[in-house]
């Protein structure tokens, strides 16, 4: 390893001009950091599946600072999210209350019963396959 050394006359840094270049999310490092975090929200959101939306809508950036520096979180609040990301194995439904029954159209009908096998999900790893949108 090498040691570098420069030496500059008349130059001054004004450290909270240095500061805000580097650590704020409005200077140049914190607009490449959204710039690429807002890749990942979209190619997520593309690649997500839609029943319904909610979970495309839930997935949201935040940027933010702290002592250690600028971060990104990007996910869902979504109840559904983290079974949609990594799937699920095949499982027991029952009804929530022991007299109660499932209701569910199949094929055009409606079918009531107490107990169903759900066969589980395969991952949609939305967030973690756009990843490669922070490295590029």
């Amino acid at each position: 390893m090498s040691d570098f050394s420069f030496s500059f006359e008349r130059l001054t840094i004004y450290r909270p001009v240095l500061d805000h270049m580097l650590n704020s999310p409005d200077g140049d490092v914190g607009r490449y950091l959204a710039a690429r975090g807002r890749l990942v929200v979209l190619a997520a959101k593309r690649q997500v599946g839609a029943d319904t939306g909610a979970l495309r809508a839930s997935i949201t950036m935040i940027h933010t600072r702290s002592a250690g520096g600028q971060y990104l979180k990007i996910g869902s609040n979504n109840k559904v999210a983290l079974v949609h990301h990594q799937g699920s194995r095949p499982h027991l439904i029952t009804p929530r209350n022991q007299q109660g029954m499932l209701r569910f159209q199949a094929g055009g009908r409606v079918i009531y019963t107490r107990r169903v096998m759900h066969p589980g999900t395969r991952p949609n790893r939305y967030l973690s396959d756009n990843l490669k949108f922070i490295r590029s």
